[in-house]
């Protein structure tokens, strides 16, 4: 890979704030997204910019839930206010008052039931509901954050850390793939070369979030005596981060070859188009014109379906190329994990170890 991370970051974000709140997939099951793809939230590692709404994910605030809780809780307090007096009334001695009351909250309890039978089904149907038990899980959820790798904003206070920058690089770049015409194109649905991009940019996340904490715990035993193993651990760390930045060039890498296949798309469909168009020229041709002529028209004007095969064979050969050059991304990911497993595997250093030393 000839270009650094370090200099890609400052091309695509080394001015920009990091904004972002990636989930975790594996925190959460496919009900609660399910959910919140419903109500439109934009949580994926591509979205456009992060929803920062942490409280809001957990509740059931949209149309039908407003509408069965809110009709039925108030029914059921209007019924409590009919009842309350119709008891007292009948308490006192006040038997026409209390059948009065009593019959006032008969009625706006049937009312009430009707209103949370034509409600209900629609409520606990809505794809936007969550379920309770599902509520309760919402909090387990694991996002990818600025502050969760090291990140503190401020001129004097301020902070940031490479696994920060390294991250933000993946964000940007998962951005930028979203936006290709490739990435959306049907000839990319089914294709092998598709990767999922919130998979392999939250598990970028998580590793170096692991690193970023293990490294703080590292420097926290820094002193004369572990100063040489505090070294020792770095470096294995260092060879993590490593792997987890040749991830991600591997990413920018992918992007490349999805602008290169925008271009040949971009190719394919005017060849598509101008054929249709030199199908239309040459039915006004044919109306307006003798046929020798617009024959001689039309074979000015079309593009031969030879040129259009030849951008089709390119696309196909492109896509298997794209798709090779990911086949090494779990074993990038299975190495830093093994670095970084051995590492918090590893015995911490003895006095007598270090005397030795």
């Amino acid at each position: 890979m000839s270009q650094s991370w370090k200099s890609l970051w400052k091309s695509e974000c080394g001015k920009a704030i990091p904004i972002y709140r990636v989930l975790v997939p594996e925190s959460v099951n496919q009900g609660i997204m399910k959910a919140w793809n419903a109500r439109g939230y934009r949580y994926t590692a591509g979205a456009p910019s992060a929803i920062m709404l942490t409280g809001g994910m957990r509740r059931n605030l949209f149309r039908s839930s407003v509408l069965f809780k809110g009709g039925t809780g108030a029914g059921t307090a209007v019924t409590a206010g009919f009842a309350a007096p119709g008891g007292l009334a009948l308490v006192s001695g006040f038997a026409d008052a209390a059948l009065t009351f009593g019959a006032l909250g008969g009625v706006t309890a049937v009312g009430t039931g009707v209103f949370a039978a034509v409600t209900g089904p629609k409520y606990f149907r809505d794809p936007k509901r969550l379920s309770r038990k599902n509520r309760q899980k919402v909090g387990q959820a694991q996002w990818i954050t600025p502050a969760s790798l090291g990140f503190q904003p401020g001129r004097k206070e301020g902070r940031d850390t490479d696994e920060q920058r390294l991250f933000h690089l993946a964000v940007a770049i998962a951005r930028k793939i979203v936006r290709t015409r490739a990435w959306t194109h049907p000839i990319l649905r089914d294709h092998v070369s598709r990767v999922d991009l919130d998979h392999t940019v939250a598990s970028i996340g998580v590793r170096l979030t692991e690193l970023v904490r293990l490294r703080e715990e590292i420097e926290s035993i820094r002193d004369a005596g572990t100063a040489k193993s505090v070294e020792t651990y770095l470096s294995k760390l260092s060879v993590a981060f490593t792997s987890m930045a040749n991830r991600v060039l591997s990413m920018h890498e992918y992007y490349e070859r999805l602008t290169e296949l925008d271009q040949q798309l971009m190719l394919l469909h005017n060849s598509e188009r101008s054929r249709e168009l030199g199908d239309r020229v040459l039915d006004v041709l044919s109306r307006t014109a003798a046929d020798d002529s617009a024959d001689w028209q039309f074979r000015e004007l079309r593009i031969d379906a030879e040129s259009q095969s030849s951008v089709i064979s390119g696309l196909v050969a492109e896509l298997d190329q794209t798709a090779d050059d990911f086949d090494d991304f779990d074993t990038r990911l299975a190495a830093a994990q093994e670095s970084i497993d051995a590492l918090e595997s590893s015995p911490p250093a003895s006095k007598d170890d270090r005397s030795l030393e």
